[in-house]
């Protein structure tokens, strides 16, 4: 099976420069690792280089054991948990334990696992949160070690929650560029915790609206009816607290954050 994604490299996942097309990588590669695990649940594929496992009371134990294999780099996504509780104490020590060992950690969770922890539990222990971003999308739970092999399981609210162990190399590669993507395109935690914490009032999401519908300045400004020179004060302590340096900047950030209307 080809598990190439159009328009990306086979080495190396795409560079993501900007909000184009990332929609469109996320879901050929979503849809090519569905393809894959469709095929291993019927038997029809996967050997040794895929193997089906059912995440049970050992599954964190399993997880963790992974994680301590790695020797270059780690990558841990989650989108959902298989089980509602405050936080997986014993994996947040391991990925302690590897940034300490000098490992390149990264911690990418979903808006919607945030929006379940408190705080105080995310920002506990800064050298983790200082490599945690969020992101507004759908994804699979996902462990890839040293680009060398994945874990991926299905999360909460699954009738009956699967998982794969990864280590076949074309469809690692398509796992690792869906992770990257996310990552690119996602928030530092610290940041997007900050946003959420100060709601945008009325004005400022006026402002929004008007920087996505791309509209002028001069007309911007009539609509809201402020001055030009206020209007633009208005975009630029809006970059201040979006943490960009550019227009286009602020539409990506905010779509992130949930701040602009579902079209």
């Amino acid at each position: 099976m080809n598990y190439h994604v159009a328009g990306s490299s086979r080495s190396e996942p795409r560079h993501v420069d900007s909000g184009e097309g990332i929609v469109e990588l996320l879901a050929k590669s979503r849809q090519l690792i569905d393809r894959a695990m469709d095929e291993c649940r019927d038997d029809r594929a996967g050997g040794q280089d895929i193997v089906r496992v059912r995440p049970g009371e050992g599954w964190e134990q399993e997880l963790q054991r992974l994680l301590q294999q790695s020797r270059k780099e780690a990558m841990l996504v989650v989108s959902s948990p298989l089980r509602i509780q405050p936080h997986y104490q014993s994996s947040r020590t391991v990925v302690e334990e590897l940034l300490a060992a000098g490992r390149l950690v990264r911690l990418l969770y979903s808006c919607h696992y945030v929006e379940t922890r408190s705080p105080d539990m995310l920002l506990r222990h800064p050298q983790v949160h200082a490599q945690t971003r969020v992101v507004d999308a759908d994804f699979y739970n996902m462990i890839i070690i040293d680009k060398q092999v994945a874990a991926i399981w299905g999360g909460l609210g699954e009738q009956r929650p699967h998982g794969f162990v990864v280590r076949e190399p074309a469809l690692l590669r398509v796992i690792h560029q869906l992770a990257r993507i996310l990552w690119d395109s996602a928030s530092d935690l610290a940041v997007y915790l900050e946003l959420r914490s100060h709601e945008f009032d009325e004005t400022a999401l006026a402002v929004l609206r008007a920087l996505n519908q791309g509209l002028k300045d001069e007309v911007a400004a009539r609509q809201l009816s402020v001055s030009l020179r206020t209007y633009r004060r208005y975009v630029a302590d809006i970059m201040v607290r979006l943490g960009v340096t550019t227009r286009f900047q602020i539409g990506v950030r905010a779509a992130e954050l949930g701040l602009l209307d579902s079209p």
